[in-house]
């Protein structure tokens, strides 16, 4: 059996949009997880594809993304769940309409297609469920949401397809490297020889980093996740605050997805079935249910279907790591989405591809160093609080 060209460490959406762009070459690629596909970040998050609230640096990531997001069911050959119906940012009190307004005119700068609505009937025109109490809000009209378990497994499936094999349950655990390159993977189960390695596991990243005498700065909150039992169509757009506690869709299926801000978190990652869990609180779930309804208050009426912990790979300045790593030739890391590495997976994909292949990255990644965190070791605390996930 030969040996793969590229090892792909991590089987969420990022590592398995980077291998369907690979599986586009004449390299021989293999992802490996430790869990299964989706089992982390990429299967309990908002699954929100929006280009509104993200810092500037990121939109030519997300415009790209939405620019693909409704062509993947025929490219991939498979289900994702999109539909573009808008992002709605709301303002529950006049110190969140200044954030709202003052996010729309640097969008507005940005190039992003999007309004500022201060009077709640219009507001209510889009979203007739909202509270009376919503006194602003932002709306961009080509945001929208996808299922993430589907859309995963699209890309996971067209991949294969293209000959990309999946090596499920298996935990990378060291990089080799010799004179000064990758030269082979160590796993829970064998050795691997390969060139290429893509980190492409969020919060375990620094696992493998280690070894190299490397790390990404990363703090690791929890986010709180509802999934409420069907009811009855009320919901078009996702739907966020200016505060960034809550986020909430309608999948469509009629559940809710309703999700907390980041939430401190002192637990430890478990595993039930094999599968990882983190333990949300009764604290914690009370005060997400509490403020939904205050935004929808006809939620106050459904069922609790499920509820589950996310974790988040939250860098200082909540901006991803998309990099070559210099020191290491064939390393690359792609981590530190902050919770909303989801709607961007289209490009994020394609410029893994870029650097695999070496090629020159088709969009912008010089703000997503590696290297940023040691020219600027005078981060403020505040600037690490991501403005929304999903």
């Amino acid at each position: 059996m030969n040996s793969p060209d590229v090892i792909i460490v991590g089987a969420g959406i990022t590592g398995c949009a980077a291998a369907f762009e690979l599986s586009k070459s004449n390299l021989k690629i293999e992802v490996i997880e430790k869990y299964q596909p989706a089992s982390m970040a990429s299967g309990w998050t908002l699954a929100g594809v929006r280009q509104s609230g993200r810092h500037s640096t990121e939109i030519p990531l997300a415009k790209y993304s939405v620019q693909e997001w409704p062509n993947l069911v025929e490219i991939l050959g498979g289900d994702t769940g999109y539909t573009q119906m808008g992002n709605l940012r709301l303002a529950r009190n006049e110190e969140e309409a200044i954030t709202i307004r003052n996010l729309v005119r640097d969008q507005e700068k940005a190039g992003l297609d999007i309004k500022y609505l201060n009077e709640n009937k219009d507001i209510k025109e889009i979203t007739p469920a909202l509270s009376k109490k919503i006194i602003a809000a932002s709306f961009c009209s080509t945001d929208g949401h996808a299922e993430p378990i589907k859309t995963v497994q699209a890309y996971k499936t067209a991949a294969e397809r293209n000959g990309v094999t999946f090596s499920n349950h298996e935990e990378v655990l060291k990089i080799n490297v010799k004179s000064n390159r990758v030269s082979s993977i160590r796993t829970s189960k064998r050795n691997i020889d390969t060139q290429t390695c893509i980190l492409a596991n969020g919060i375990h990243c620094n696992s493998l980093l280690k070894s190299l005498g490397m790390k990404i700065p990363l703090d690791v909150p929890i986010v709180t996740v509802i999934q409420t039992e069907k009811t009855a169509k009320i919901l078009n757009p996702v739907i966020g605050v200016a505060n960034a506690d809550l986020a909430m869709r309608q999948e469509l299926n009629g559940c809710f997805r309703i999700t907390s801000g980041v939430q401190k978190w002192g637990g430890k990652l478990e595993e039930k079935n094999s599968l990882p869990y983190a333990a949300t609180s009764l604290e914690k779930i009370h005060f997400t249910i509490a403020r939904s309804i205050e935004v929808i208050p006809k939620l106050s009426q459904c069922s609790i279907k499920s509820f589950w912990g996310g974790l988040i790979d939250l860098t200082p300045d909540a901006l991803p790591v998309i990099d070559q790593i210099k020191e290491y030739e064939g390393l690359i890391v792609a981590s530190g989405f902050s919770g909303h590495g989801f709607g961007i997976a289209p490009a994020i994909g394609g410029i893994l591809a870029d650097l695999t292949m070496k090629d020159p990255p088709r969009l912008p990644i010089d703000p997503f160093s590696f290297y940023r965190f040691k020219k600027n070791n005078n981060l403020k605390e505040k600037e690490n609080e991501p403005t929304l996930h999903g």
